[in-house]
């Protein structure tokens, strides 16, 4: 099995610098679905999670993909080939695509910003709330958790369908069910929480920083 995660980032200095580059590169569907975006920052994000996709593929030896070859589950999780996996997530200034063969993968990662907890209370547990709530930083708790549920939730493929209140979450393991999850937590911002979870026991990956200016 072997999994990469490809990540970028971009800034209000070149947003619209990336936008006029490759934006044209991408097939008219999508260029059409990015254009309904009012926020360049949106706009940026989108554009950017294909771009890791169409080059963490030829990473694995499948150059010149078509995006239109995007197919998608009945609960609208994007998929192109039954022996690779592939997952994007974006939150603030980053963008990551995890590319996994032999494995289904599942990625999240997000900007630590400030929130009321009651007004997620449903997303956990109340065993899960003692632990937030007795950790020494409640908010980077409570996002470390979050991003490794919704890393789960993608990677079983329904998403927020599935309650999250029923995802069990046991030190690094992740249980839907009768699926297991196994977790990495990322390190790569102080700013940002952010997990990758994996169908497979797999203890190594690789991140890949990519640059589109």
């Amino acid at each position: 099995m072997s999994v990469k995660i490809f990540y970028t980032q971009f800034n209000a200095e070149n947003k619209t610098a990336i936008l006029t580059q490759w934006l044209s590169f991408l097939p008219i569907k999508f260029r059409d679905i990015i254009s309904r975006y009012k926020l360049e920052e949106d706009k940026t994000r989108k554009l950017l999670g294909r771009l890791l996709l169409i080059e963490g593929m030829r990473d694995f030896g499948i150059p010149n993909i078509s995006l239109d070859e995007v197919k998608y589950n009945p609960f609208g999780k994007p998929y192109l080939y039954d022996h690779i996996d592939f997952n994007i997530s974006h939150s603030g200034n980053y963008i990551f695509c995890a590319i996994a063969e032999g494995s289904k993968v599942g990625i999240d990662i997000e900007e630590l910003k400030p929130i009321n907890f009651s007004e997620v209370h449903q997303i956990m547990n109340a065993t899960e709330w003692l632990y937030i709530r007795a950790a020494i930083d409640p908010l980077r708790e409570f996002y470390r958790m979050w991003t490794l549920k919704e890393a789960a939730l993608k990677a079983e493929g329904t998403g927020f369908l599935t309650d999250p209140d029923k995802v069990c979450v046991k030190k690094d393991i992740v249980h839907i069910g009768n699926n297991n999850w196994f977790c990495h937590e990322l390190f790569f911002d102080t700013d940002y929480s952010g997990h990758l979870v994996t169908s497979e026991t797999q203890h190594d990956y690789k991140m890949i920083k990519l640059d589109f200016i």
